[in-house]
């Protein structure tokens, strides 16, 4: 039953915000295509916006109710479970992409009969003291978490003795233990590993935010510049506290091992923490948007008066970014919230695999 119940929770957070994603863009944005802000209104562009939601929520429902009758037969086996769950997630995005795909094909369309080339350019508008504003917060609040990460530790060695010599590494929905380690030195410390990783992450990400490229719309730079500030600013935040909440949560996981806090406890933590994650994360999507694109702000710019930017070129299906002659390694998503890398450069990729590597080697040495 609580299998059931967290796979329709998580379902139907993955599918509303697959649905409301061409809401959240920046407004000058149509399916991965420029079509500047002023286009935004047309109604051939809000029927667009509108029919993706409806076919996203009608493809989530149906997926949805499928796999949920698979998981009500395949409650004996935890494994055949998790790959249903993998399965209805991966179901539910592939499909919303081929249905993003219509309409990205449907905007280009769209912007060939209604945008006249003289209205488009490829120069890009930059502001030269755009990195040298304060973009993000201070690289001072990460003590915060960094003393949560050395606290775990140090409660870990100095109760090393009595922690289990059998440690649970694993719960189902039940809480009921599914696989155990040994008590070892490698095994306890896998959690504080885990979380110095997430640490550098979400440190990484605040680095991003403040190096990752501009994005100034040329048909409204002036306020377009302004809402790019506001939202690393508001992202950077968000991002401190999400990390922080997970060290803590993990910091709670490790004193499981050596003092009296009930699975339930952990459990309830566990939730309460995703909720503020993913409530935190619509909400934002919803209130700010991609670049800050739904901040409210005083209209002083005319949007009528300059051209489109055409840089389509580089976004192969709108959603991935090549371009061998932009030095920026990270860039904004043109589809969705967040940022993305410069696919054409070698430094994204590395980057890109560090990561990775980090976290397939921790798991591997700690396991």
């Amino acid at each position: 039953m609580m299998e059931m119940l967290f796979f329709i929770v998580m379902m139907v957070v993955i599918v509303v915000l697959q649905a409301m994603t061409p809401y959240v863009i920046r407004r000058g944005e149509s399916f991965g295509v420029m079509i500047g802000e002023k286009s935004a209104e047309d109604p051939a562009i809000r029927r667009m916006k509108r029919q993706f939601m409806q076919w996203n929520l009608v493809i989530g429902a149906i997926v949805t109710v499928m796999m949920t009758v698979i998981l009500a037969f395949t409650t004996e086996s935890e494994n055949t479970q998790a790959v249903v769950l993998i399965a209805g997630i991966f179901a539910v995005l592939i499909a919303s992409f081929l249905v993003y795909l219509r309409f990205h094909k449907e905007s280009l369309v769209w912007k060939r009969e209604n945008l006249h080339e003289v209205n488009k350019v490829d120069i890009v508008m930059v502001d030269t003291t755009f990195h040298r504003q304060k973009l993000t917060i201070s690289y001072a609040w990460y003590l915060i978490p960094l003393v949560l990460i050395c606290m775990t530790v140090g409660l870990t060695v100095i109760y090393y003795d009595q922690i289990p010599s059998m440690i649970p590494m694993q719960y189902n929905f039940d809480n009921e233990i599914t696989r155990m380690a040994t008590k070892s030195y490698r095994t306890v410390m896998m959690m504080p590993m885990m979380q110095l990783a997430m640490l550098g992450l979400f440190i990484f990400i605040n680095f991003m935010m403040t190096r990752s490229k501009q994005v100034i719309d040329n048909d409204n730079p002036s306020l377009s510049m302004k809402r790019n500030v506001m939202f690393r600013r508001i992202y950077s935040k968000f991002n401190f506290v999400m990390g922080t909440l997970l060290i803590l949560l993990f910091m709670v996981i490790q004193m499981s091992f050596i003092f009296a806090i009930s699975q339930i406890a952990i459990m309830t933590m566990t939730i309460a923490v995703l909720v503020i994650i993913f409530g935190g994360l619509i909400f934002l999507m919803v209130r700010v948007g991609q670049g800050g694109s739904r901040l409210k702000l005083k209209e002083d710019d005319d949007a009528s008066a300059r051209p489109v930017r055409d840089d389509d070129a580089y976004w192969k299906m709108g959603v991935f970014y090549v371009n061998r002659h932009d030095p920026a390694v990270f860039v904004e998503k043109r589809f969705g919230v967040g940022w993305t890398i410069n696919m054409a450069r070698p430094a994204a990729w590395l980057t890109f695999i560090a990561m990775i590597g980090i976290i397939v080697v921790i798991s591997i040495i700690f396991s």
